[in-house]
C-alpha cells in the first residue's frame, strides 16, 4: 500500500537496546536522529544500535529550538553532537558514511534558517533521498530541497503520557487520517513516507512496548518499511 523510511528521533534511552532488537525482528533498518547529550548519557545503547545497522545522525547536542538561538549557537549545538558522533562510530569500528541532520522539533531557525541551510551545505552533509515523495506541501515548504531532515508522519505518539487526550486511539484516528492537517497521509495507496516514531523512556513507561504496538499495526495495515537511502 505505501512504503515508508522509518525515522526515530531523540535516542539514546533506556529502551533504546530492546526497540532495535524489535526492529532487527522486523528486518527494519531505521534513520535515527540522536541527541548528542543522550548518546553521552547512554553510550552502550546507542553502540548497540549502531552496531546492528541503525544509520545514526545529529539532532543536536541539547534539543533545543533553534529559532530562540544565535545563529553561533546553534553551529556550537551541531557541532557538539558531532563530537559526540565521531566518538560513538569510532568506538564501533563503522565508517561514517552520511552525516545526516533533523532539527529538533522541527524547528529551522527561524531567521537563520538559510544561514543554517548554507552551514550544512558547506559542511558535507547529505540529505535522505525523499525524490519519491509526491506531497504538494511537501515541495511547496522546500522540505525536497533542504539539507536538513523533515517527516511526512509523526506517530505524536510521545505525547501519551501527557495527559492531554491523546491516547493510543488517537494515534490509530491519525494513521487511518486520509487529509490530515498536516503531513501526508500514511495509508495513501503507492506512498512514500518519512514516517516518525521517538525513543522515549517516558513513552514506554506509560504504554510498555509502544513503538512494537504502533509499528505492528501500521505494517499489518500494509505500510513497508524500506532500508535508507541518501543523497
Amino acid at each position: 500500500m505505501s512504503k515508508a523510511y522509518l525515522r526515530i528521533d531523540d535516542t539514546t534511552s533506556e529502551i533504546t537496546k530492546d526497540f532495535i532488537d524489535y526492529l532487527c525482528e522486523k528486518n527494519i533498518k531505521p534513520i535515527i536522529f540522536a541527541v548528542g547529550e543522550n548518546i553521552d548519557n547512554n553510550f552502550d545503547n546507542a553502540l548497540y544500535a549502531l552496531k546492528k545497522g541503525a544509520v545514526i545522525g545529529n539532532h543536536s547536542y541539547s534539543h533545543g529550538h533553534f529559532s530562540e538561538m544565535s545563529f553561533e549557537e546553534c553551529i556550537k549545538d551541531i557541532e557538539k553532537c558531532e563530537l559526540s558522533l565521531e566518538k560513538l562510530y569510532s568506538a564501533a569500528g563503522i565508517k561514517r558514511e552520511y552525516k545526516i541532520f533533523a532539527f529538533p522539533y522541527g524547528d529551522k531557525g527561524g531567521e537563520n534558517k538559510d544561514k543554517l541551510q548554507q552551514y550544512l551545505k558547506n559542511n558535507n552533509f547529505s540529505r535522505i533521498d525523499d525524490r519519491k515523495i509526491t506531497f504538494d506541501w511537501y515541495k511547496k515548504s522546500n522540505l525536497d530541497k533542504d539539507i536538513d531532515a523533515f517527516w511526512t508522519f509523526d506517530f505524536a505518539e510521545y505525547m501519551l503520557p501527557w495527559d492531554n487526550g491523546y491516547t493510543y486511539e488517537s494515534i490509530v484516528e491519525r494513521i487511518h487520517d486520509p487529509n490530515p492537517e498536516t503531513g501526508g497521509a500514511l495509508l495513501n495507496e503507492n506512498s512514500y513516507h518519512i514516517a516518525m516514531i521517538h525513543d522515549h523512556d517516558a513513552t514506554d513507561k506509560f504504554m510498555p512496548e509502544y513503538y512494537k504496538i504502533i509499528l505492528d499495526y501500521v505494517i499489518d495495515c500494509g505500510v513497508e518499511f524500506i532500508p535508507p537511502k541518501f543523497i
